[in-house]
């Protein structure tokens, strides 16, 4: 099966990207099992896909992508460094159109105006989602997040027209699930830095994750102050968020597992950094992360930890 699907991957690649793809998804496969199969289940999707409804319409999308479109495959250290956009925009795909897969063989009554999608937040873990809510545009969050806490993604998922705008806590809950797999890639890459990088693997490494181990005190703040707005002001809307196995608990098992892999990281750095033979100064986290931080110490997030 393996060798099948490298082959798929590897159709109508130039002469030294073959061996380079190929490699990568050998250290994905013995590293990073669980970055590896978002890849797969994107490829093996078909480039269309559709499936009828309740009252017998016909729902159809296709890719917009290939499986390795944000690859740059020209060198080792390129694919390693690349290979993280890329998981994180497959995982994006695989947010949307994997809904449609389930919906061929299980269909679950839904209508034209639900939010579909498809998290798979790993192995164990994966939900098939029709939120019924209706949404308000992160953008509306622009009211209450003060200037001092305008971070770098903040143009992108608050005041741009990404798909926070039109699917509102699901688009935060999908940016912050495709931050955790990207950033989780990187993780489980460290001995592969090791082996590239041999005298500076940590800086590498560090400069690789030290932004999207950030992004998640970024989206963990906004998810929340989004809940918390629709407490007050659109209280159906946080009525749909906290049902079972809805919003609220996808958020839940996300920032969980992203939580845990970021106590790795700063356990790992700690270590690795006494091993180096020179002094190393290279800041773990961006400047965003002490302020998020001291703000999401204010008590009134703490029943949202839980």
């Amino acid at each position: 099966m393996r060798k099948l699907f490298l082959l798929l991957f590897t159709t109508a690649l130039g002469f030294g990207q073959e061996d380079n793809l190929d490699w990568i998804l050998t250290q994905m496969m013995n590293n990073s099992i669980e970055s590896y199969n978002i890849l797969k289940s994107y490829n093996d999707l078909p480039n269309e896909l559709s499936y009828t409804t309740h009252d017998g319409t016909e729902i159809s999308t296709k890719k917009s992508s290939n499986t390795y479109s944000y690859l740059d495959l020209s060198s080792k250290e390129s694919i390693l460094k690349s290979m993280s956009v890329n998981i994180h925009e497959i995982c994006h795909g695989l947010t949307s159109l994997y809904f449609f897969k389930e919906m061929k063989s299980n269909y679950l009554p839904h209508d034209f105006k639900d939010i579909m999608s498809y998290f798979y937040i790993s192995d164990k873990i994966k939900y098939v989602n029709i939120f019924k809510g209706k949404v308000f545009p992160s953008s509306e969050l622009a009211n209450i997040i003060p200037e001092s806490l305008v971070t770098s993604r903040y143009e992108t998922y608050i005041k741009g027209d990404s798909s926070t705008q039109v699917d509102g806590i699901i688009g935060l809950l999908d940016e912050f699930n495709a931050y955790y797999h990207s950033s989780k890639f990187s993780f489980d890459m460290l001995p592969i830095y090791k082996e590239i990088y041999p005298s500076d693997y940590l800086m590498e490494w560090v400069m690789e994750l030290q932004s999207e181990m950030t992004a998640y005190h970024e989206f963990d703040f906004w998810i929340k102050e989004y809940i918390l707005h629709s407490k007050i002001y659109y209280p159906e809307l946080y009525y749909e968020i906290m049902k079972k196995d809805s919003a609220f608990q996808i958020y839940k098992d996300i920032r969980k597992k992203y939580k845990n892999l970021i106590s790795k990281y700063s356990s790992v750095v700690e270590n690795e950094k006494v091993k180096m033979n020179y002094y190393y100064s290279t800041e773990f986290w961006e400047d965003d992360y002490f302020r998020l931080i001291k703000r999401l110490s204010n008590k009134k997030y703490d029943f949202k930890n839980h």
